[in-house]
């Protein structure tokens, strides 16, 4: 249960919100339905098949409360013309599918945001315009719901909203991520269905190396896949306006501060597309890996990820003011990434500031977030540890001689990472 203070803190956090960074008034007309638990918010820019997305969700089981999905249907002032007309097909596509789907559980709302600045107009923008109406919508009923990013290229399971709804929506927690798994199975392109099991691969082996270093955020970070409750939203400043990596840094924003929870029970499955859109992501890495002539696929030597594991193991000692050689104990990537980047002085600034050590590890993973972490990654790739083919090191860390990326992936899928 909710507690009156929680309320009240709630709210506060809210009319700040809007007072600093929300857009200056509601978007859509139509009241929201006070039973309304889960909005789930869709960008939306030169999208093919957005239909699919809407009818997979369509079929997903229905839950005792109403649920919204808000498309933000956008594009830059400076867009091609054939991206405004792509837009204004998937508009009347929206229009003539909504009026045959109309459903007591589940109401689609679009909203149209074209001509945005180019300066900042992108995925960031899209979503924040989305994710700003949920809380104002969530705020109009005096309710702390649960805000879905999703994408339109994106299908879900028949148990996408339970799962969210068993998991996050009657949890304590602020912040989640759902299951994920990239559709290569009907992929008919044998290049693009490569170029995905490696890069999902990836990405769940980068999450294993930092867990198994003892990170206590590793999470993934991917965009289709985050949750999180309106009043959290608010109370850490909300989505921000990044045209690439916004996932990432709203993330790790707001999780060495609140509850997490991995929504292991749904699935979404992102497409195994190229995109050009965007300077790094899925998109991207499948046009890259097109464009690669040796089909190598490389990443991070295992060695950066015991090298950070041994930096978390020496926290005592780090905040123990008698002893001082703790910085010996170190490897060289770490001592000299932190005098590189005059890291002993925050260090020691932290440590003067906390009266227990709990209270310094806590202060020293909100510095030492994820961001940090792959900062340091990068250095000792590029100082110490070139990097490796990815078989070799995914099969280092779950101890497997499996030279089949596709295997790899499902014992990494099987055991959660």
């Amino acid at each position: 249960m909710t507690s009156f203070v929680d309320m009240l803190m709630s709210q506060r956090y809210i009319e700040n919100y809007f007072k600093r960074f929300a857009t200056d008034q509601p978007l859509l007309k139509e009241a929201i339905d006070p039973t309304c638990k889960m909005i789930v918010v869709i960008p939306c820019c030169n999208e093919p098949d957005l239909i699919s997305t809407l009818n997979s969700l369509k079929a997903c089981e229905q839950l005792e409360y109403s649920v919204e999905v808000i498309v933000v249907l956008n594009h830059s002032e400076n867009a091609m013309f054939d991206v405004k007309k792509a837009n204004e097909q998937t508009l009347l596509e929206f229009g003539k599918w909504n009026s045959l789907n109309e459903l007591t559980h589940l109401k689609f709302h679009v909203i149209e945001v074209f001509n945005l600045p180019k300066k900042t107009a992108g995925v960031g923008l899209a979503r924040k315009i989305g994710m700003d109406e949920a809380l104002r919508r969530f705020a109009s009923i005096n309710y702390n719901g649960t805000i879905v990013c999703l994408d339109a290229d994106c299908l879900v399971s028949n148990n996408y909203l339970t799962a969210i709804d068993q998991q996050i929506v009657k949890s304590n927690a602020g912040v989640g991520e759902m299951n994920f798994s990239h559709q290569f199975e009907n992929e008919k392109n044998n290049n693009l269905k490569e170029g995905i099991v490696n890069y999902e691969l990836f990405l769940r082996y980068y999450v294993a190396g930092l867990r198994q270093s003892l990170f206590p955020n590793a999470i993934h970070t991917i965009g289709s896949c985050m949750l999180v409750k309106a009043n959290v939203y608010a109370k850490h400043g909300g989505m921000n306006k990044k045209k690439a990596g916004e996932d990432f840094y709203f993330l790790h924003k707001i999780v060495p501060h609140e509850k997490f929870v991995m929504v292991d029970k749904g699935t979404v499955f992102p497409s195994c597309r190229t995109s050009d859109r965007v300077p790094f992501g899925t998109g991207k890495a499948q046009q890259d890996w097109l464009n690669k002539d040796d089909k190598t696929y490389s990443t991070y030597n295992p060695k950066v990820f015991e090298d950070l594991k041994v930096l978390f193991q020496c926290l005592e000692k780090i905040y123990d003011p008698t002893f001082d050689n703790w910085a010996f104990e170190l490897p060289a990537s770490i001592t000299t990434f932190l005098e590189a980047h005059n890291y002993f002085e925050k260090l020691n600034l932290i440590r003067a500031n906390c009266t227990s050590q709990q209270q310094f590890k806590k202060q020293f993973y909100v510095w030492f977030d994820g961001f940090l972490c792959l900062k340091f990654i990068h250095y000792a790739r590029d100082n110490f540890y070139p990097n490796i083919p990815l078989v070799k090191a995914a099969g280092t860390i779950i101890n497997s001689e499996s030279a089949d990326p596709t295997d790899l992936l499902q014992v990494y899928r099987d055991l959660k990472f």
